[in-house]
């Protein structure tokens, strides 16, 4: 598997990291799919993570605080849009976070390519 450091020449299944942040384009029947985080009202990973690194906002938006995550699992189970996934390089969980410490839109707006994306702040 291939890490990228920007957005040109992504690949279906290649993580991409942009200043720490992930995510993640899988082929999903010959369709790229990105896999993200909703930032969902219930929010499940949150309430299984027995070490409080996923941390909510009061805007909605979840984010994964790295150096409390052991790498359990539970959140990686618990999210039902499979946004959330074992590096096994650093043995933590990742996810999407909105690039919100990097500033500005979510990287992941500007490029997609059929524009079917967008920023909603609730």
């Amino acid at each position: 598997m291939e890490t990228r450091t920007g957005l040109a020449g992504l690949l279906p299944d290649a993580p991409i990291v942009l200043e720490q942040r992930r995510l993640r384009i899988r082929d999903v029947a010959g369709i790229p799919s990105l896999e993200v985080c909703v930032h969902c009202a219930d929010r499940p990973c949150v309430a299984v993570c027995p070490h409080n690194a996923l941390v909510t906002f009061p805007n909605g938006r979840v984010e994964l605080v790295e150096p409390r995550c052991t790498g359990c699992g539970h959140c990686i189970a618990a999210c039902t849009f499979g946004a959330i996934r074992r590096a096994t390089t650093l043995n933590i969980a990742v996810k999407c976070d909105a690039c919100a410490p990097v500033g500005g839109a979510p990287a992941c707006v500007p490029a997609c390519p059929t524009g079917a994306l967008s920023l909603v702040v609730r």
